[in-house]
């Protein structure tokens, strides 16, 4: 039953009951009396009667995984979703990233292992920034992505020095979601940082540092259009506007330095959430 403004899901006549019970570590929903209840079905049609069985806690699971650079291998080929590659250290399950012509321009996808061969793996799907890989052998390689730290390596002034951080998101939620970046501040060494990227683009000799998102639907930030900067305010990477299951998109950071750089070790904390869209 629904209205202008309001939606009845599940109804039911019954003799007693609690919409909700609950203590400090546990939630308990009941009903008695309802009659008529469990489930049936034809074969177009299911029903599950009873006001309990039409109880549905909306719900939404996020995994976040950086690229490990420790097992970089080699991607000499890749024909649908099958790449040829080392299998060393690879497991079915495991999340990777496919990426062509590693560097300032390079192609990525990502997507998990559910089938490993002799010299290949098969992904269940590759899902890409709007372009797909397109794999020769010439500066491809895979990674897995299992790193709680993303690491741009050494930074060099002839170079755009790249990292992925992929999610994976499961949301049951009707309106979608949304997953959002923030740092701590600039990539840092004590007094001395590196810029955000201010121009669209991170480019090789200039001191930038900032990250694009495979998601090319954003309507609340540059991140899918530009190599944007990474702020201490909460910005849109990704957005599904349905509910989703095993929904992947990508953060590609980028940095490079120029000549007068000091040399350090740079780092900041990047934080990525996720909320529904109500």
């Amino acid at each position: 039953m629904s209205s202008t403004n309001f939606e009845i899901r599940w109804d039911t006549i019954g003799q007693g009951g609690d919409d909700t019970s609950s203590s400090a570590s546990f939630l308990l929903r009941d009903t008695t009396g309802n009659a008529a209840i469990g489930g049936s079905s034809s074969s177009s049609f299911e029903m599950n009667a009873g006001y309990r069985g039409g109880v549905f806690d909306q719900v939404i699971t996020f995994e976040v995984f950086a690229q490990n650079n420790g097992s970089q291998r080699a991607a000499t080929a890749a024909v649908g979703t099958t790449i040829t590659c080392s299998t060393a250290g690879l497991a079915e399950g495991d999340f990777v990233a496919l990426v062509q012509d590693e560097g300032a321009s390079q192609v990525s996808a990502v997507g998990r292992i559910i089938s490993i061969g002799a010299g290949t793996i098969t992904v269940d799907e590759l899902r890409d920034g709007g372009s797909a890989p397109v794999i020769d052998g010439t500066a491809d390689f895979v990674y897995l992505l299992d790193a709680t730290t993303a690491a741009l390596s050494t930074l060099d002034n002839a170079v755009v020095s790249t990292a992925l951080v992929g999610f994976d998101v499961t949301a049951e939620v009707d309106g979608g979601y949304t997953v959002q970046i923030a740092d701590d501040g600039n990539l840092r060494d004590g007094a001395s940082d590196i810029n955000d990227v201010a121009d669209g683009t991170v480019t090789a000799g200039s001191e930038e540092f900032g990250g694009r998102s495979s998601d090319t639907t954003l309507v609340g930030s540059s991140f899918d259009t530009a190599d944007s900067a990474i702020t201490t305010s909460f910005q849109e990477v990704a957005t599904r506007s349905v509910v989703s299951f095993e929904s992947r998109d990508f953060v590609t950071l980028k940095a490079s330095i120029s000549g007068s750089t000091n040399d350090g070790s740079y780092a900041n904390a990047l934080s990525f959430i996720v909320s529904g869209n109500y």
